[in-house]
């Protein structure tokens, strides 16, 4: 039995078929233009959305920064990639600095993570002793 992690509605699946296990890729939704930058096997159950890789000496995670950095977003309900995200061109960087960047926005996301992580328990902490104060 497979348990996978479904991110696309949030949830796990026991199918076997339909699974993207290739590695590192960016999912694009071709309707909403969301995007998600995903490194774990998922199951593919939209005709809505493109799934990216990397060509050779281009970091996939510096991609996606930049398509995140570009807040892309429509009101339109139609198929966006490929008139609107494909024709796209990037001047990249040489791979090494790609990935130093990638890799220093990453820590980033780590540090807004842990912080949010202490944000929530401090929380939790002042509504527990609130409620101990005035019982």
């Amino acid at each position: 039995m497979c348990i996978l992690i479904y991110r696309l509605q949030l949830g796990y699946t026991n199918e076997e078929f339909g699974i993207y296990d290739k590695g590192q890729c960016i999912i694009f939704d071709d309707f909403t233009m969301d995007i998600k930058f995903v490194n774990f096997l998922f199951k593919v159950k939209s005709s809505a959305i493109k799934i990216l890789t990397a060509k050779p000496n281009v970091n996939l995670k510096f991609i996606f920064e930049y398509l995140s950095f570009l807040n892309l977003s429509s009101n339109e309900h139609k198929r966006h990639y490929i008139s609107e995200i494909e024709p796209m061109e990037m001047q990249l960087p040489n791979y090494i600095q790609q990935t130093y960047v990638a890799d220093f926005l990453s820590s980033i996301d780590d540090k807004i993570k842990t912080e949010f992580e202490i944000h929530t328990l401090l929380l939790k902490q002042k509504q527990y002793l609130l409620a101990n104060l005035f019982i």
